[in-house]
């Protein structure tokens, strides 16, 4: 019987490139014997010689068109060290940031960003997406349930049809949940939120907004394709400008807000299910949130006409009120 010699050459190539990856870094070369006893630990049967593992680095490396892995001589030693031709450190770190410091991922989802960014790099570089600090809250949502809801919405978008979803925005009292068919225009991240972005239904130059932790059961809809002509999509980005323009300017600051309880749902859409709000002496709400503090921000609480309220700090309030003066009484002797 003839002897298959390349019969583990696949496991083989898995296993070098693997450990390279994993356990080196432009800091942290990897020798071939280190390579060697790597495989060892791993208690595989198989040999590996200096010939064969530069030959799997030069096929890894022509498959990314990258030299990802790099491989460089100090006297008869040779050593290598793998580069992500996707990320550098610092970006992964920023990326898993901003995934830590929203409130709107679980704790469970936060690790698993945690777990997946760090296996892109080598164990030399877990201290930089090393997180300490763990929401006091775990919302109450099944990440699995959430993340097929979110997939059908992006189908639905590629594919420019509309949908249907119940609508479950959370109230004092507990009221049936709203059903909505509309057509989606893309998903956006804002204040610490998740939303869809939808085609009014009477104005088709307007745009409504749902938070998309709200969204449940969602089909779409076969039958009822659409398309955008290219002023409607230019109505669309000015609102979606609109929207996340608060982000433009002022500084994020702890903030005490007290509020009817005819707006409970619509504190709770703004700033998320974790504001735990306490009952004042006056029938009122109290929650204290971290917010950009700017004109737009002052905008949506006069919108609410006296029904929200800036308490606590008085600087706070001052600047509020001198924000009212200017804008408004001035603007009335004009």
């Amino acid at each position: 019987m003839k002897r298959n010699k390349n019969k583990n050459s696949y496991i083989k190539y898995i296993a070098v490139i693997d450990i390279i990856i994993k356990n080196s870094d432009e800091f942290h070369p990897i020798s071939i014997a280190e390579i060697q006893n790597y495989l060892y630990e791993l208690k595989y049967d198989f040999q590996i010689d200096s010939r064969m593992i530069k030959k799997f680095v030069e096929s890894y490396n022509t498959y990314y068109e990258d030299n990802v892995i790099v491989s460089y001589h100090e006297g008869k030693m040779v050593y290598y060290y793998a580069m992500n031709p996707f990320l550098d450190i610092m970006e992964a770190k920023a990326i898993l940031d901003l995934v830590y410091s929203s409130n709107f991922f679980t704790d469970n989802t936060k690790n698993n960003y945690k777990k997946r960014i760090q296996s892109m790099f080598s164990f030399h570089n877990r201290a930089y997406f090393k997180k300490v600090l763990q929401s006091h809250v775990t919302r109450p949502r099944t990440d699995d349930v959430f993340y097929r809801e979110l997939e059908t919405i992006v189908q639905a978008i590629n594919q420019k049809k509309k949908i249907r979803f119940t609508y479950h925005k959370p109230h004092l009292k507990p009221i049936e949940a709203k059903t909505t068919e509309i057509a989606p225009i893309d998903t956006y991240y804002q204040n610490n939120e998740y939303y869809l972005l939808c085609q009014g239904n009477r104005n088709h130059l307007d745009c409504i907004s749902y938070r998309l932790d709200y969204i449940k059961n969602v089909e779409i809809l076969e039958d009822q394709p659409f398309s955008y002509d290219e002023y409607e999509l230019q109505c669309f980005k000015e609102k979606l400008d609109h929207i996340t323009y608060m982000y433009g300017d002022g500084q994020i600051e702890q903030i005490e807000l007290d509020f009817d309880p005819s707006v409970y749902a619509n504190m709770m859409d703004k700033f998320g299910q974790d504001i735990h709000p306490i009952e004042t002496e006056n029938n009122l709400y109290r929650i204290s949130v971290r917010h950009i503090i700017n004109h737009t921000f002052y905008s949506w609480i006069i919108g609410f006409g006296g029904k929200v309220q800036i308490s606590g700090n008085q600087a706070q309030v001052d600047r509020f009120q001198q924000f009212l003066i200017s804008r408004f009484l001035n603007s009335q002797k004009d």
